[in-house]
């Protein structure tokens, strides 16, 4: 089961087709007041049904690293850089974030200091290696399924 923020399928609604948000909830299994979860076959289709057609810097480290930020909350907010800094991720691929580890963790503090967060350099590392990790994951996922 895939569990997923109910405000960001709204987000993403306004780059989506019409019609994006009820076909994607008509697959809802559990609903509750800031969730919905989805089986994993129906959560997979999905996202491949609504991406197939995305081009290729918004998928990567960077979204990885979006992706596993937003679950703790911190989400791209007007007047950040962070929506740039994902897609320049993006377009470095894994190896490039790997050769740019040290510029990414240094833009991940100076984001937090912008919005008065504790940061841990260390913690910035084992994030970006882990948004790597997961790019290649769905790289390989995404093979093997076409």
């Amino acid at each position: 089961m895939k569990s997923v923020r109910l405000n960001l399928l709204q987000e993403a609604a306004s780059e989506r087709p019409q019609g994006y948000l009820e076909d994607v909830l008509s697959y809802v299994v559990e609903r509750t007041g800031t969730h919905v979860v989805f089986k994993d076959a129906d959560y997979y289709m999905l996202r491949d049904r609504y991406s197939r057609d995305v081009d290729p810097v918004h998928r990567g480290p960077g979204t990885e690293l979006h992706k596993m930020l937003a679950k703790f909350g911190i989400l791209m907010r007007a007047g950040c850089r962070c929506r740039g800094r994902m897609v320049q991720m993006n377009k470095w691929g894994c190896e490039g974030c790997e050769a740019n580890i040290e510029t990414i963790v240094e833009w991940m503090k100076e984001e937090a200091a912008a919005r008065g967060l504790p940061y841990l350099s260390t913690v910035g590392r084992m994030l970006v290696r882990r948004a790597i990790h997961n790019a290649r994951k769905e790289a390989e996922r995404a093979k093997d399924t076409t």
